[in-house]
């Protein structure tokens, strides 16, 4: 009895989804990092916000309601935690701008090779920049420009023993039947 090939299971895995595990981890790391620290500045903020409203922080004079205090409070904790939360928006952004500059550069750079193969040009060995992701693709795609450039060397060395043949050789069937080969491999290339 004969299998049928089934369709691949695409259903995500845990394991499946760290496939990039050097970027995501630092990646993760940074961002974890970063917000952590907003959050400790946040605690220091609304610390230093109410000690200073207990200490009778601010110029005041005469009585003041508890309802005016937790007002002011309320208000700078307001003020204080948006502009921690704002750096901290703005940090991860450009982390995230740079970071991600890693990735798409490189993309950038097998898409183009990727193009250029299409249009029937086999491009030479291209390098990523120093701390680029997908140096092992890259080293991958340099390693299938190298067999095509290879396997165009020896269809072009076929090509010629053809034509040599095709000259040489008296029988018209076996001259018909070299220059079929010759136009099938002119298609290859």
């Amino acid at each position: 009895m004969e299998k049928t090939a089934q369709a691949p299971n695409y259903k995500r895995k845990f394991r499946s989804v760290l496939i990039h595990k050097p970027m995501q981890r630092e990646f993760t790391l940074v961002v974890i990092s970063l917000l952590f620290i907003s959050a400790l500045a946040i605690a220091y903020v609304i610390q230093h916000t109410i000690h200073e409203a207990m200490m009778g922080g601010g110029y005041r004079f005469g009585k003041i309601s508890a309802y005016e205090v937790m007002s002011d409070v309320t208000y700078e904790l307001v003020v204080r935690v948006s502009l921690v939360l704002f750096v901290t928006i703005m940090v991860i952004a450009v982390f995230g701008v740079f970071f991600l500059h890693r990735i798409a550069g490189p993309v950038y750079r097998f898409r183009a090779v990727l193009r250029r193969v299409c249009k029937g040009e086999l491009p030479d060995e291209f390098k990523l920049r120093e701390g680029d992701y997908f140096t092992e693709t890259a080293d991958d795609l340099n390693h299938v420009l190298r067999i095509l450039r290879e396997r165009k060397e020896q269809i072009g060395k076929l090509q010629r023993r053809l034509e040599d043949t095709i000259q040489k050789s008296s029988s018209s069937s076996v001259a018909s039947d070299l220059k079929s080969i010759r136009e099938d491999l002119n298609r290859l290339v």
